[in-house]
């Protein structure tokens, strides 16, 4: 179990450390300037274990990064409540330590069909704590892995829980800083009357 919280906490950091590459590439954002502004919020995330719970300092840190409040009010509520970035994380290293714990191999076909899963599944996932797991039985079942396997994942959750909220929320001020990369200076406004 040990081995299993280590994966997974290596695995998300190894992912936020990407997102720091990424926004630096294609939003062009220095990385210590991105995580200046990210660090109020990822600590949050560590003590709170909330992505909801953060919004308010991934505004404040939009904010210092100089992204407009059109672009911000839109994009970090959406990816807070609906863009959840470590899912692929959670659902592949979990499916590995439960196919390893016992003894079940997991050929292409079923690696295949949890990358699938990973990517679509958490948009519809419930909005409640651990609500993800709900969505790992069908999924368990359907690659032939026990259901049961969920509950060791559920008991240790409190520490991949932290690591998997501070990929969360750095996915979602990275994906409102390349939001604001991609809009046009120029763009036309809408105003609603």
């Amino acid at each position: 179990v040990g081995f299993y919280i280590a994966v997974y906490a290596g695995t998300s950091l190894a992912v936020v450390a990407l997102l720091y590459v990424v926004v630096a590439v294609i939003a062009r954002i220095p990385s210590g300037r991105f995580a200046r502004a990210m660090l109020p919020s990822q600590l949050i995330a560590a003590s709170s274990s909330s992505s909801m719970a953060c919004l308010p300092a991934l505004v404040e840190g939009a904010e210092l990064l100089g992204l407009t409040s059109r672009v911000t009010g839109f994009v970090l509520p959406l990816a807070v409540s609906a863009f959840k970035i470590a899912a692929p994380v959670s659902w592949t290293v979990g499916a590995l330590f439960v196919a390893w714990f016992y003894g079940i191999h997991l050929g292409p076909r079923e690696l295949a069909t949890i990358a699938v899963a990973a990517i679509f599944l958490p948009f519809i996932g419930p909005g409640v704590p651990r609500g993800a797991f709900i969505m790992l039985a069908p999924l368990f079942l359907a690659i032939g892995l026990p259901a049961e396997g969920i509950g060791i994942l559920i008991a240790v959750d409190a520490i991949p829980d932290i690591f998997s909220t501070i990929l969360n929320v750095t996915g979602d001020l990275a994906a409102a800083a390349i939001v604001q990369r991609g809009e046009s200076p120029a763009s036309p406004r809408i105003e609603l009357a």
